[in-house]
């Protein structure tokens, strides 16, 4: 705003350099050019400026007393920040911020709606009403607006300057950045990490889309159990002592719900497979729980239904059933891809159904 006041203190300035050039010129010797070039406009100038900058404060301080009794009067708790800062928001939490204020998503996922101007000073546009916003771009609420910034994954890093007012988010929540609302995992996901089955690969990384090893599936089966402790059970050679997936995986094996990968080994590192992810589980329901399970569901319709392997076609079969496991559409055809390494988020989603349906 500032910038908008300079002009108008030079064009003051000019005019009174002109003013003093006619009495120069009707031979007026008290004023002379270089005293107005060199002393009389900087003094001029200075003095516009620090008049213009009290004029600012004197109506941002009328502002922030205007909103300030606004929200006493509304019975809202306000806030105000010099800095965009970075803080921790939360699923479902929600930040009212008015005209002038500015925000930054520098972590997780959130979306804006208003019904005036937010601008994405980054990019130099405006945002939608609704939009998501950018990871890193700056936003400021233009005038005579109202924005509302929601948090929509299960927590977010968020900075804002200026004042808001925010809300209370959702009672449980999961720590994650890369689990947002909109996606087909989000309540999977939150369902098996309230449950102690699953924990991220990091403080605040869920990692849905990287796969899962044969160790991991162990140890979230396992923890399903209770995480009983197990003293004869069958060995592998490359599985030692002390590892974190030990006590799980010889659990496993002395249960029957694993085998093993042959030649005495487990192959705990190795990507879980989509069939060898639901033997496990039928392996779980049947070995471990002792239930009996009916008959599953014809998979002739799967145009791949060929490459399930002959020892995981009863345990695919009843995972269709239950609908534990579903087909994956490509270009229009179900099939099921046995043999494809199951993600994180493929897992949480199994093992939902899986609770769910049948324990």
């Amino acid at each position: 705003m500032r910038r908008y006041l300079r002009p108008l203190v030079l064009g003051l300035a000019c005019l009174l350099l002109a003013a003093a050039g006619y009495a120069a010129a009707s031979g007026d010797s008290l004023i002379s050019l270089s005293y107005l070039q060199k002393t009389f406009i900087p003094q001029a100038v200075q003095k516009g400026e620090e008049a213009g900058d009290k004029l600012l404060q004197d109506a941002y301080d009328r502002a922030k007393a205007s909103l300030d009794a606004a929200l006493a009067g509304s019975g809202q708790a306000g806030s105000y920040s010099d800095t965009l800062q970075q803080r921790v928001w939360t699923d479902g939490q929600t930040i009212s911020l008015p005209t002038g204020s500015g925000f930054v998503l520098l972590a997780g996922s959130a979306a804006v709606t208003h019904g005036g101007a937010v601008v994405d000073v980054t990019a130099g546009t405006e945002t939608a009403s609704g939009a998501g916003l950018t990871v890193n771009h700056r936003y400021l609420v233009g005038e005579s607006t109202t924005a509302v910034v929601a948090i929509r994954s299960g927590e977010a890093l968020l900075g804002v300057q200026g004042s808001y007012t925010q809300s209370p988010g959702k009672d449980k929540h999961t720590p994650f950045y890369d689990v947002r609302q909109v996606d087909w995992y989000y309540e999977p996901v939150s369902y098996v990490y309230e449950r102690g089955l699953f924990s991220g690969m990091s403080a605040h990384q869920f990692s849905p889309g990287l796969t899962m090893n044969r160790a991991m599936l162990m140890s979230v089966l396992h923890r399903l159990a209770g995480s009983p402790e197990v003293k004869d059970a069958p060995t592998f050679t490359d599985v030692p002592d002390g590892r974190w997936y030990a006590q799980a995986v010889r659990w496993g094996a002395a249960q029957g719900i694993t085998a093993g990968a042959g030649s005495g080994k487990f192959n705990p590192s190795g990507n879980i497979t989509r069939e060898q992810a639901v033997v496990m589980m039928y392996n779980y329901a049947t070995k471990y729980m002792g239930k009996e399970l009916g008959a599953g569901a014809d998979l002739s319709r799967f145009p791949d239904q060929d490459r399930v392997s002959g020892w995981a076609r009863t345990a695919m079969s009843w995972a269709v059933e239950n609908k534990i496991i579903s087909g994956v559409n490509n270009g229009g055809a179900l099939t099921l891809e046995p043999r494809r390494s199951a993600t994180r988020a493929e897992m949480a989603t199994m093992l939902r159904s899986f609770c769910e349906k049948i324990l």
